[in-house]
Formats: C-alpha cells, sequence, structure tokens
C-alpha cells in the first residue's frame, strides 16, 4: 500500500468516520425521497449507492463491479443470492464468490425495482447500465463513486481504496489475521497481503494487547483481593501468626 493510500486510509481510525462511511448507502438510500432532481438525478444516486455497498461487502476491484450481470454474476442457491465471477474474468484469475448479507439483497432489490428502470434506454442486464444496452464505463463509475463518497464523508476514495479500507477494517478488529483478508481479497500469496497490511493496524494491535493485557492484570488483582477461602490445612499454617492460637 502506498503512503498517500495510508494517509487516505487514517481518517478510517476515527470511529465517527468508520460509521459516516459505513453508512454511506443508507443514508442515501434514507433521504431519497427528500432529494430534488429528475427521476433519472435519483435513480444515478441510487446507483451509485448500491455500488458503493457493494464494494463494503464484496471488495472487488472497479472492473468487475461495472461488469456485473444481473443474470450471469448475481447468483441464486437456495434462498441465498452470491456475487459469482469467473476465474478468467478477474484480474489475478482467482475466482469471486461472495454471498451477500439480507440487508444488501434489500438494497439491491429497491435499485432494481425502482430506480434501475430509468436508466435503461434498451435491453440490458448490466447492473449499472449505461449508454444504450451497454455497462457503464469503469472510468464514469468509479469517478461518480469517488465524487459521491467525498460529497458525504469529506474522505478522498477511489475505488480500488476500497479493498484497502476492507482489509484495515476486519484487522482493525481482528488483528493479526491475515488469511482471511487474503482469501477475501483473492491475494495468492499471504506475503502479498502481509506486506500491505503491516504496520496499517499496528494501533489497533498495540490497543488489542494493551486490552488483553490489562483484562489479565485485572483478573489478577481481582483474585489478590479475594477472601481467602477453603485453605487446606497445610496453607492454614503457613498463614497463621506466630504465636497466634488456632
Amino acid at each position: 500500500m502506498t503512503a498517500k493510500n495510508r494517509e487516505r486510509l487514517r481518517p478510517l481510525d476515527d470511529p465517527e468516520k468508520v460509521q459516516a462511511f459505513l453508512g454511506l448507502a443508507y443514508r442515501i438510500y434514507s433521504e431519497m425521497d427528500k432529494k430534488r432532481g429528475s427521476a433519472r438525478h435519483k435513480a444515478v444516486l441510487a446507483q451509485i449507492a448500491i455500488a458503493i455497498l457493494l464494494l463494503q461487502t464484496a471488495p472487488i476491484r472497479i472492473k468487475n463491479l461495472a461488469q456485473i450481470d444481473i443474470r450471469k454474476h448475481l447468483i441464486s442457491r437456495g434462498d441465498r443470492l452470491y456475487l459469482v465471477f469467473d476465474g478468467s474474468d478477474v484480474k489475478n484469475s482467482e475466482p469471486i464468490d461472495f454471498e451477500l448479507p439480507d440487508n444488501v439483497v434489500e438494497m439491491l432489490a429497491w435499485y432494481i425495482r425502482e430506480h434501475r428502470p430509468i436508466l435503461i434506454k434498451e435491453p440490458s442486464n448490466a447492473l449499472f447500465p449505461g449508454q444504450k444496452h451497454a455497462a457503464k464505463t469503469k472510468g464514469l463509475l468509479g469517478e461518480q463513486i469517488s465524487k459521491t463518497v467525498f460529497r458525504y464523508t469529506g474522505m478522498k476514495f477511489n475505488p480500488h481504496l476500497f479493498r484497502h479500507a476492507g482489509g484495515k477494517l476486519f484487522l482493525d478488529i481482528r488483528p493479526g489475521e491475515y488469511e482471511v483478508v487474503r482469501r477475501v481479497l483473492g491475494h495468492r500469496s499471504l506475503a502479498t497481503t502481509t506486506s500491505i497490511y503491516t504496520g496499517a493496524e499496528t494501533r489497533s494491535a498495540g490497543q488489542h494487547f494493551v486490552s488483553t493485557i490489562t483484562q489479565r492484570l485485572d483478573a489478577k488483582r481481582l483474585q489478590a483481593d479475594r477472601p481467602k477461602k477453603n485453605l487446606s490445612r497445610q496453607t492454614s499454617l503457613l498463614l497463621k501468626p506466630k504465636g497466634g492460637k488456632s
């Protein structure tokens, strides 16, 4: 991770910024009825909200995000919905297979039902339709995502930074668990993952360490303060004052 990207992720050390960032799509959804502008303008904003939500819960690359085909890449298995890409369609040839949470599925249904039809000029299976029947280009989609994140949170975020943000936010809670991040981000080598995030989790690792040690110290203190009960006869004799009576 570059120094520039580390600096851009620094606001996510602040819990309030984390909440603003993770709640962005839902904020747009809740404010949609109050928004001024044409139906198409609102539809585009809903489109970007869904793009942001997907990047947060399934941190894929912007190329794959823009390519999402409703029939090809959103796959139902039982009562669950998955975002799936074959390895041949992914930059590092690692297949993508994310189970989408219920709240994300609900937001997707809201967008597809109420806003996506407004953006379609010709029949298309693109989740993010652009000109005619084609999907929106990754350049335009990425630009719109970055501008929306900045407008609502003040953070400078390009689409690729969502992958780093996902890794950081996970490791902030579970420092050292690089293997999970490696699998989610599709890194072939664990060394790639550790080289990216080593240092980014130093603060949270330190907090986790201090919290753990403090808990152990508190446990020891409480144990030391606890009244001595049910001592064996030998231990009672050791604690008995000299010259005292039994």
